[in-house]
C-alpha cells in the first residue's frame, strides 16, 4: 500500500513535534480487511450465480441472509477502507490533528464542543475520581466490529461546525476513542457541571437532564427512579426502577457527548437521589444486566 500523505505527516511532526499518540491504518490491517471484503464479494457472486442460474432460485429469509448479506458486508468494508485510506490521526496535548490525502484539519481540545459515538454495546462508563471524590474523567469503551464498520465510529465537532469522523478501520481505534473522550471531558465537564448545578436544563439530543431528573418525549423520570443507563444493540436505554421495559430508548449515535451524559447521571444520582438509591454500581451496569 503506498504511503499516501507521509510528507504531511513528516511536516506535522517537524513543525509540532512528536505526537503523544499516532493512529493510522497499518499495512497489515489494510490488506486483511481488503482480502476479507473481496472474499465476501466473491462468495456473493458465486453463491448467487449457482442459486439463481443452477439452483432452485427460491427466495426466503434464510436465502436472503446467505445470498445478500455477505456481499453487501464486503462492499461496505471496502468502502470504509477506501474512505480512510491515507488517514493519520495525531494526538497532542493541545488537540487532535487529522491528516488525509493532503487535507489537514486541526481540532484543539478547547474548540471541540461535541462528540458523537456510534457503537453496538458498551460495558458502562469508566469513572475516575480524585482524592476528594471529584469526578475528573469519564469515558465509554467502544466496540470495533469486524464487518459492519458503519455501525461504529467517532465524530468530533468544533465550535465553528467543522467535523471529522474516525472509524474502526484505524488500528487501535478503541484507544483513540478513549483518548478523545478523556481529553474532551477535561475541557467540557467543569462548564457543564456548573450549568447543571445552577438549575439549567441540559439537552442531549432527545434526552434532557435537569436537577430533578430526565425528560424525554413529554415524560419525566426523577433521579430516585433511575435504575441505570445501558448501551446495547446501538441504543441508549434509560431504565426505571421496578420496570422491565426501558423508560427511554434512543439511538446512541444521536446523543451528543454521551460520556458527559453518563457522568452527569452518576453525579446527579449521588447528589439528588435518596441515600438508599446511591450505590455507585447503579448507573454503571453492563448491557447484559
Amino acid at each position: 500500500m503506498p504511503r499516501i500523505g507521509d510528507d504531511h505527516l513528516e511536516r506535522a511532526q517537524t513543525e509540532l513535534g512528536e505526537p503523544e499518540l499516532l493512529f493510522r491504518i497499518s499495512r497489515q490491517r489494510f490488506l486483511a480487511k481488503l482480502s476479507l471484503g473481496l472474499l465476501l464479494i466473491g462468495y456473493g457472486i458465486v453463491a448467487n450465480y449457482y442459486w439463481w442460474l443452477r439452483g432452485p432460485a427460491t427466495i426466503g429469509h434464510l436465502e436472503l441472509l446467505l445470498l445478500f448479506v455477505p456481499p453487501i458486508s464486503g462492499i461496505s468494508l471496502l468502502w470504509h477502507m477506501y474512505r480512510h485510506r491515507g488517514l493519520y490521526v495525531l494526538i497532542y496535548p493541545t488537540g487532535l490533528l487529522r491528516l488525509r490525502r493532503g487535507e489537514v484539519l486541526s481540532f484543539p481540545w478547547s474548540d471541540i464542543d461535541q462528540l458523537r459515538v456510534r457503537m453496538n454495546r458498551s460495558e458502562g462508563p469508566h469513572l475516575e475520581r480524585d482524592d476528594r471524590g471529584e469526578l475528573h474523567s469519564c469515558w465509554l469503551a467502544v466496540d470495533s466490529p469486524t464487518f459492519k464498520l458503519g455501525d461504529a465510529g467517532l465524530t468530533v465537532v468544533r465550535t465553528d461546525g467543522e467535523e471529522a469522523h474516525f472509524g474502526p478501520a484505524l488500528s487501535e481505534y478503541e484507544r483513540l476513542a478513549e483518548e478523545v473522550q478523556k481529553r474532551t471531558f477535561a475541557e467540557l465537564w467543569p462548564r457543564l457541571l456548573a450549568r447543571f448545578h445552577s438549575g439549567e436544563r441540559i439537552s442531549f439530543g432527545e434526552l434532557d437532564v435537569t436537577p430533578q431528573g430526565f425528560e424525554h418525549a413529554g415524560k419525566r423520570l426523577s433521579w430516585r427512579d433511575v435504575k441505570e443507563l445501558v448501551v446495547a444493540q446501538g441504543k441508549l436505554s434509560v431504565k426505571q426502577v421496578g420496570k422491565w421495559l426501558p423508560w427511554a430508548l434512543v439511538d446512541i449515535g444521536s446523543v451528543p457527548n454521551p460520556h458527559l451524559l453518563f457522568a452527569l447521571a452518576d453525579e446527579a444520582h449521588r447528589h439528588f437521589a435518596p441515600p438508599e438509591a446511591q450505590p455507585h454500581d447503579e448507573l454503571t451496569g453492563s448491557p447484559d444486566a
